[in-house]
């Protein structure tokens, strides 16, 4: 269902051309497997899939500001980064945005905004390249809910997941250590590798916006780095790191409790 507020503006908003997206029936659609990998590692049905895709809405966005007014508009949706960069984070009262993550192909701008009313972004959100957005309507989740009995997992699983994410992110910056913080930031984001062999990871983000996600100011974030730069757990080169000693990176991250002494 349109929500209540929608008019025909709201589907030319600043330089945000919305118009009907449709998956070509001849081979799989590539917004299809785009879907299969943002519900990964679910697994609902091509089916289910091809009707979200059928559904989506493609919204194209030149850089700047995202402008957008609602994750409601023109109809509730979450909404998926198709192409491009984008930055999340806040904006002051200055205007000076401030960025603390950033997000490309496959992964959500938005899950639980559409989802009330009037409906808000959560976080707000810059396009540092050219994007492209699906919005995929909750009406048509809903349906496929009701002929996939995969897809309702998959559906909470990628709530249950933001869910999981924020709940880190406050845990580390209230239990955790700098050093402690930085290495489970790491940990999160490394790709799989050997044990005993070197595994390499460019940063995808710059270094002020790491800073941020961590509750940290940059020069913390430099500092942290170079301890462990210089206790050979990790090698350092700009945004290009090697982690030469993954066993020494997880003890930091999670260090073994305090033993307490018993009297005798």
């Amino acid at each position: 269902m349109l929500d209540t507020h929608t008019t025909s503006t709201d589907l030319i908003v600043g330089r945000h051309a919305l118009r009907p997206w449709h998956a070509q029936p001849a081979e799989p659609a590539p917004d299809v497997e785009l879907l299969r990998a943002a519900f990964a590692p679910a697994h609902p049905s091509s089916a289910a899939l091809q009707h979200l895709a059928n559904a989506a809405r493609l919204v194209r966005c030149e850089p700047g500001p995202f402008l957008f007014s609602s994750p409601r508009r023109p109809e509730p949706s979450w909404w998926l980064v198709r192409q491009g960069t984008m930055s999340l984070g806040t904006r002051g009262a200055d205007g000076h945005f401030v960025e603390k993550r950033s997000i490309g192909p496959g992964e959500w701008l938005e899950t639980a905004g559409a989802m009330t009313s009037p409906g808000t972004w959560l976080e707000q959100a810059e396009c540092r390249t050219m994007v492209e957005l699906l919005a995929v309507p909750l009406a048509a989740m809903n349906e496929a809910c009701s002929f996939d009995p995969a897809f309702p997992q998959a559906y909470a699983a990628v709530l249950a997941r933001r869910v999981r994410e924020l709940n880190d992110s406050l845990h580390d910056i209230v239990s955790a250590d700098v050093s402690a913080r930085l290495a489970r930031w790491l940990l999160r984001r490394l790709p799989p590798g050997d044990p005993g062999v070197a595994v390499h990871f460019v940063l995808p983000e710059r270094k002020q916006a790491i800073a941020q996600q961590l509750g940290m100011t940059s020069e913390s974030l430099s500092r942290a780095l170079r301890r462990l730069s210089d206790a050979g757990v990790v090698v350092v080169n700009g945004y290009e790191l090697a982690v030469q000693d993954l066993p020494a990176l997880q003890r930091l991250a999670f260090p073994a409790p305090a033993q307490k002494e018993t009297g005798r």
